[in-house]
């Protein structure tokens, strides 16, 4: 009766931990794939995705700790993929990248396995920091790419301009300056409506003659914007992903901790065998 009941345990906490892990990579994809849109409350959907991402990264931390069995320790990174493919577009790029976020989420599933059947002593910290780490970098090329596809990253493959306003705020002064207009200390000439025409009429020939020409040499390189600003966005994924990750860590190793206080789980010692040579 009492193994019926260990077993039972063991069947809800690891269920438990799989539905929050899908529930909570839903919700991050969700609120990212928002956030990354033209919505007008963009920053608080950001926000809400980082606490989903914390939430999601806790659980899986967590189930790093708690689970034994390689089958689903494997399984694992389903519960995080599956929620993700709603929101991508297909393509071999896609592919590609997700199947280099799968070898990632494995990875961190086989690190994590591999130092709890490695160590005599069950050491959270060194378990959550190898399962963590490499499932932080998966992540990291899914939020890339969802952000590859946002209509603001395909925008920078357009053509590239400098803004009008921007151009006049520069440009007008500086006229004004070289024709000594703007200095009314050295000269008492007003500038006439058909003088101000006229000005209008360069300052447009060369707002247009300069785009025509940053047009032509960004020409050649400005397919490669899109995808040089997701590179650019990866890394930076992953140096903030690098400092959550130990938040992360902190959170799971004190939920553990708890569990561990209130008897849910047990970490139990068993006796091993060791080879030794003798001649």
């Amino acid at each position: 009766m009492e193994n019926s009941s260990g077993v039972n345990k063991k069947i809800i906490v690891h269920s438990a931990l799989g539905v929050l892990i899908l529930v909570f990579s839903f919700l991050f994809w969700a609120t990212l794939t928002n956030a990354l849109s033209d919505s007008p409350d963009w920053i608080v959907r950001s926000i809400w995705s980082l606490v989903f991402l914390m939430a999601l990264g806790i659980c899986a931390g967590l189930f790093f700790l708690v689970e034994s069995d390689e089958l689903f320790l494997y399984g694992m990174p389903a519960a995080i993929i599956l929620p993700v493919l709603v929101f991508l577009k297909p393509g071999l790029a896609t592919m590609l990248v997700l199947a280099g976020a799968i070898i990632f989420f494995i990875l961190a599933a086989y690190r994590s396995h591999f130092e709890k059947t490695l160590r005599i002593k069950f050491i959270s910290g060194i378990i959550l920091r190898k399962g963590l780490a490499p499932m932080i970098t998966g992540l990291a090329l899914l939020v890339t790419l969802l952000f590859y596809f946002t209509p603001f990253t395909q925008s920078l493959g357009g053509n590239i301009s400098v803004p009008r306003p921007l151009f006049d705020a520069i440009a007008g002064p500086a006229a004004d300056l070289a024709l000594g207009i703007s200095s009314p200390q050295k000269t008492d000439l007003k500038p006439t409506p058909e003088f101000k025409k006229q000005k209008a009429e360069v300052l447009d020939k060369i707002y247009f003659s300069m785009n025509e020409e940053i047009s032509a040499a960004g020409r050649s390189s400005k397919k490669w914007l899109p995808l040089g600003a997701s590179v650019s966005i990866f890394f930076g994924l992953k140096v903030i992903g690098t400092f959550l990750s130990w938040a992360m860590m902190l959170f799971a190793w004190l939920v553990f901790r708890a569990l561990l206080w209130s008897g849910v789980v047990k970490i139990n010692k068993v006796a091993a065998e060791r080879e030794i040579l003798e001649i």
